[in-house]
């Protein structure tokens, strides 16, 4: 019997606090005294998705500290605007220090290419692994791929292996390879499919779904699916930057869900 749950949250708006803390970051990295707080700031606005991190990012590549400059530049290709390439193109001009030129021409790489989105790739299973989970994102969103597989990739990702026992197969494994690494350490192997819906816009407010089906791995029979449904307030127009919170909002409510099933299996 298949396992069907559906999650309905409503949230206060979130592009206040969002703001707020970008702001915050901000101005750390550009007055802070300590270039390892300014270097710690960098590296968070980059792992933000906020827009508005580009431009103290882009300042900072002028920082007096290589280290500042080097998390800088790696801060604009896991941000992944592409405002960012302009800039980073204009400090590679003047950029004289090995490493931070290095770190920016591969952030000029990665941003030329439509890359970005700060997604490592996950490490190999360990002793304690039980569980290994392919990911997959579909996008109905209406939005560039390019902005949504990466912003779900990276937060179901995260959320798996914030838990003991489990791992994540890597981008564009084959089921060859998948056959091997579960038959190899006698892993149970779950695949996950994410479906992006189009985000609503209705009475003010900013409603957004994504179904997580559940299926084993490799030979993909269904198992389950849950779809968590978010409704933000005070959301009246298109908001991308709430958007991208209330999608990774759904997956890490669907990765809680799918792992609290495997628990009880």
């Amino acid at each position: 019997m298949l396992l069907v749950v559906a999650l309905v949250l409503s949230l206060i708006p979130t592009r206040l606090y969002a703001e707020q803390r970008t702001s915050y970051l901000a101005e750390q990295l550009k007055a802070n005294d300590d270039y390892r707080v300014r270097t710690q700031a960098a590296l968070a606005l980059g792992a933000s998705g906020d827009d508005a991190a580009t431009k103290p990012l882009c300042d900072a590549l002028s920082d007096a500290n290589a280290s500042v400059k080097v998390a800088a530049a790696a801060a604009l290709g896991r941000l992944g605007k592409p405002a960012g390439l302009a800039c980073l193109q204009r400090a590679e001009g003047r950029e004289q220090t090995p490493a931070v030129k290095s770190q920016i021409q591969k952030s000029i790489a990665t941003l030329s290419s439509g890359g970005g989105g700060g997604v490592a790739a996950p490490p190999p299973p360990g002793a304690d692994t039980k569980y290994y989970v392919a990911i997959e994102i579909t996008n109905k969103s209406g939005r560039p791929e390019s902005e949504i597989e990466p912003l779900l990739r990276a937060a179901m990702q995260s959320k798996i292996l914030a838990r003991p026992g489990y791992a994540v197969a890597p981008k564009g494994e084959t089921v060859a390879q998948g056959k091997k690494i579960l038959n190899g350490k006698k892993l149970k192997g779950f695949y996950l499919l994410a479906t992006v819906e189009p985000a609503v816009y209705q009475g003010g407010n900013l409603t957004q779904v994504v179904r997580v089906s559940m299926w084993t791995y490799p030979s993909k029979s269904l198992q389950g699916e849950f779809a968590p449904k978010l409704t933000q307030s005070g959301t009246p127009k298109k908001d991308v930057q709430s958007e991208n919170v209330l999608m990774k909002m759904c997956v890490e409510n669907a990765v809680e869900t799918f792992q609290k099933v495997v628990a009880s299996l």
